[in-house]
């Protein structure tokens, strides 16, 4: 940290051309952390010569930029996404995408079809590496350390694809034995989650035979075993009757109280009004609106989720 920052100050911002404040310090860091303002937004205060990024105020210009991050973003945040870019070619899928998800919270990721959800998640499991920006999952790179991410994520994508000729149960079993998990006691812990989910009677059966709802269920426990910090779900209720629905975000839900963060695509509305805590709206691959459900009612007039989502993703007619 700069000598002239060992106390705090008030500190001013330039965003979108306007002078902002005088701001606390550790407010603006708050910002920052939380992706309501980006790091490179412009500061000063009374000891600076000239306005300079806020970042390098708060230790981004030394290391590297993953080190960077994770020093001046808040280690409160389990998931921070900052200033994410990815291009395929000359089409650019996500732009300037940030925000955070706290730990033990349940975000909703919405957006259109197309609006680069599948991107993010593939970014965030280290499939896919970011043109620019940083994902950062409990403090470590999502690509550059991505074989110790996935030991911290449980992901379920909304195709579950499974291998020929095993069930349920050795589907599980091998999964276990590649986290280098005790098999045995891991069963022993999933037999009233396979209760709990309607799977008891079928998880001996051939995985390809089962409905698209059973593997979104065979899915789920593939995603939880290895009692992961994050859950990232794409669509993870497609396919599923209601009753079947009702489970699984009842599950979610005990995994939330436990600690663990949650973060999951869907289209459903009134799912993300009553499991989540935190939305993010993303529309032709970017942010449009973020933060607590209470925040974006009350930024919105206390619209209803689905107007919000409506007013923000609404497309020219074809004509």
């Amino acid at each position: 940290m700069p000598d002239g920052l060992h106390k705090m100050r008030d500190i001013y911002l330039q965003i979108e051309g306007k002078q902002v404040g005088p701001l606390p310090e550790d407010q603006v860091r708050q910002f920052v952390a939380a992706g309501k303002i980006e790091a490179d937004v412009l500061a000063w205060h009374d000891g600076l010569p000239d306005w300079i990024p806020f970042g390098n105020l708060i230790g981004l210009s030394v290391g590297s930029p993953t080190e960077r991050m994770a020093h001046a973003l808040s280690a409160a945040d389990l998931v921070q996404i900052d200033g994410v870019m990815k291009s395929f070619g000359d089409k650019v899928a996500l732009k300037r995408v940030s925000f955070s998800v706290p730990p033990g919270q349940i975000c909703g990721l919405l957006g259109p079809n197309g609006a680069g959800k599948t991107t993010l998640f593939r970014l965030l499991m280290g499939i896919l590496k970011a043109t620019e920006g940083t994902l950062l999952i409990d403090g470590r790179d999502a690509f550059e350390e991505r074989v110790e991410v996935k030991r911290l994520i449980g992901f379920l994508p909304d195709e579950p694809v499974f291998y020929s000729y095993l069930s349920g149960q050795e589907i599980l079993e091998l999964s276990a034995a590649m986290h280098g998990l005790d098999v045995s006691a891991t069963m022993n812990r999933l037999v009233p989650v396979i209760a709990r989910l309607r799977l008891a009677e079928d998880i001996h059966n051939y995985a390809e035979d089962y409905s698209r709802g059973m593997k979104k269920k065979l899915g789920l426990l593939l995603a939880m075993l290895h009692e992961p910090k994050l859950l990232v779900l794409d669509e993870p209720t497609n396919g599923l009757d209601v009753e079947s629905t009702h489970l699984f975000y009842d599950l979610i839900l005990d995994e939330a109280r436990q600690g663990t963060t949650v973060l999951f695509s869907t289209h459903l509305m009134d799912h993300v009004t009553k499991l989540c805590s935190h939305a993010v709206i993303i529309n032709e691959g970017t942010v449009v609106a973020k933060g607590s459900l209470d925040e974006l009612r009350s930024r919105f007039d206390q619209a209803s989720l689905e107007d919000i989502f409506l007013k923000l993703t609404a497309r020219p007619q074809q004509t």
